[in-house]
């Protein structure tokens, strides 16, 4: 095969390998992009509340049709429905006594893309969002707490950062029999409390177990559906590990169920999270499922909706408690964490090897930062320039590899040249020549390999981090969080997706054509200096602003840095390059060596056989 060639196709393997590393991370995006109709412009895919669940008109709330209701547990009373407000620093959350249910959840600190607080409940289509219990009564028909009348005080409770505290709801069936659920608040956290105890409740129930689920989908915040439906996912923890699902398609449902001991179980959107944590809780599985649905008046997006659920055994005694611990509210890294058990795994931070890379270094000295710097885009150039600093000893030692590349180049090419028509000749030659001179063909791509997990943890760190959500840096950059946008199409571009185009991304691209300026010598090779570029514009152009600005400011640095030692380090002569040639030859004489080695085993096997590469005898 020509060696022009055999080189373009080794370029282009290596970015096929890089480009489906993006595509593996950008996972789920790709999912949404591959099974919705061509997307509407950016500004188009607002969403202001969910669809509910596609359930039918006769059903209640909680998923319970009036047919299979229990009529041991009434579900109306005389008694007024009241509501209760508690505030804290952090949140407004109202509990009806209608169920006992939280119906409404504002979060002080954070607004939607509309500058709206932020409401984790969908108050229009679901009578409560905190853990509804449920269970077969002693008529085979299903109770559902969130469909009882309870009774409690209303009086409205306003908490300090340091102040707590606990009240309840009582549902009474009889004088000696009823259900009690005490919530337990914390002003300086996001973490409620919820008991249920149940007294004289043995003869009343039947089956085996009880259902503790979470049956309102958490309504969508963000200014992009796309983004949203494919972070959105619902989850089960168990022995440390987790299981998850996503539906990206609407119409499309999925259902898994876990058995035995359950960690926590919820759902979440791209920013948010309700989980239920069992506390001295025996439980014997979870069920989570997810319903994607049309999004209202967005053409071709989709709604993922997501209910979870743990079974709790039910112990046949005149008392019985279940307690859990309900974490509704950011998907801060740190304060999930705190929880203690595992679920800071429903943040995507990469793969095994990347992860700890993302969350234990880069991510404290990304925060870290911000304590200096109170623009987050500054924080992130600030965070370009020190990452690149200590990279430098790999770039540098990839771009010298490349520099020797470039001297011994035209020898190289007289070579291939010569030897066209005879490819083994022409590799022992070359290996010759790599081994004399001290050059490594890998050697550019091994501090790039080195860098590749360092890069990968930022990549997906930027990804997660809610402190870039709707965080403005300058100029047209309004949001780090969401890909910016110079110019918008009439249409959706093929590959590229949202009618828009990322000024970071262009800017980016320009960059990279400089940069190869200077690497790319060979004429052969001219044409894949537009080929990678191209890929980025259609990879990063629906990347977050702030991962674009990262790559930006890298890119910069790495040009300056390349201008450095292609404009005033002197390039080594093959003179001096044949005295020292100590680095690379290490590896050429392996691979020598490891040629010659096969050659002789070729001719030990193929002697006397009158076969290729055997030598002949005398």
């Amino acid at each position: 095969m020509d060696s022009s060639k055999t080189t373009t196709i080794g370029l282009i393997l290596i970015f096929v390998v890089f480009i489906g590393w993006l595509i593996m991370m950008n996972n789920e995006e790709s999912k949404v992009a591959k099974q919705q109709p061509r997307p509407a412009p950016a500004e188009t895919t607002h969403v202001t509340q969910p669809a509910p669940f596609a359930a039918a008109p006769s059903e209640t709330p909680n998923g319970v049709t009036p047919a299979q209701q229990s009529n041991v547990f009434e579900t109306s009373s005389a008694t007024p429905v009241v509501t209760k407000t508690i505030e804290t620093p952090l949140f407004t959350a109202q509990i009806s006594s209608d169920g006992a249910a939280i119906t409404s959840f504002v979060l002080k600190q954070y607004k939607t893309w509309q500058k709206a607080p932020v409401q984790l409940v969908d108050t229009a289509t679901h009578q409560g969002a905190d853990i509804d219990v449920k269970f077969v009564a002693s008529d085979g028909r299903v109770a559902a707490t969130n469909a009882m009348p309870f009774e409690m005080d209303a009086k409205p409770v306003t908490l300090g950062p340091k102040d707590s505290m606990s009240f309840s709801a009582i549902y009474r069936l009889d004088s000696n029999r009823y259900i009690e659920k005490i919530f337990h608040f914390d002003g300086a956290h996001y973490v409620i409390g919820i008991e249920y105890r149940l007294h004289g409740l043995e003869n009343s129930v039947s089956g085996y177990h009880y259902t503790a689920s979470l049956d309102s989908p958490i309504p969508y915040v963000e200014e992009r559906a796309t983004d949203e439906t494919a972070n959105s996912k619902a989850f089960a923890g168990q022995a440390g590990e987790m299981e998850d699902l996503t539906v990206t398609k609407s119409g499309a449902r999925d259902h898994k169920a876990i058995d035995g001991s359950i960690s926590y179980a919820g759902m979440r959107n791209q920013y948010f999270e309700e989980a239920m944590i069992p506390v001295n809780t025996r439980t014997l599985g979870a069920q989570i499922s997810g319903y994607g649905v049309p999004a209202p008046a967005v053409e071709g997006k989709v709604i993922s909706q997501y209910a979870a659920s743990i079974n709790v055994p039910i112990a046949r005694e005149q008392d019985e408690l279940l307690n859990f611990k309900l974490y509704f509210g950011p998907l801060e890294f740190d304060r999930v964490a705190a929880l203690g058990v595992g679920l800071e795994q429903t943040m995507n931070f990469g793969w095994p090897v990347v992860r700890p890379i993302a969350i234990y270094i880069l991510m404290p000295f990304f925060l870290w930062l911000h304590g200096f710097f109170a623009n987050w885009g500054i924080v992130i150039i600030v965070f370009s320039i020190i990452i690149k600093l200590v990279t430098i000893p790999l770039s540098t030692g990839q771009m010298r590899s490349m520099k020797k590349m470039q001297v011994v180049q035209p020898m190289v090419t007289e070579l291939r040249d010569k030897y066209k028509d005879d490819p083994k000749k022409m590799n022992e030659e070359l290996l010759k020549i790599y081994r004399t001179y001290g050059v490594n063909p890998v050697g550019g791509c091994l501090p790039l390999i080195l860098q590749m997990p360092i890069l990968f943890a930022l990549y997906e760190m930027l990804r997660n981090v809610i402190q870039l959500r709707q965080a403005p840096f300058a100029l047209w950059i309004h949001d780090l969080s969401i890909p910016d946008s110079v110019f918008h199409f009439p249409a959706g571009i093929p590959f590229i997706g949202d009618s828009h185009m990322s000024g970071l991304t262009l800017l980016l691209v320009i960059t990279m054509i400089i940069q190869q300026q200077f690497t790319v010598t060979d004429p052969r090779q001219k044409q894949m200096m537009y080929f990678m570029p191209l890929i980025y514009l259609f990879m990063f152009n629906n990347l977050p602003s702030g991962v674009a600005l990262y790559y930006f400011m890298f890119n910069i640095f790495g040009v300056f840095q390349q201008l450095y030692i292609t404009k005033f380090a002197k390039a080594p002569s093959l003179e001096e390059m044949k005295k020292n040639p100590k680095k690379g030859g290490g590896f050429m004489a392996r691979m020598q060596e490891m040629e010659k080695q096969q050659r002789a085993l070729r001719q030990q096997q193929y002697a006397g056989k009158g076969l290729p590469g055997a030598k002949k005898r005398k």
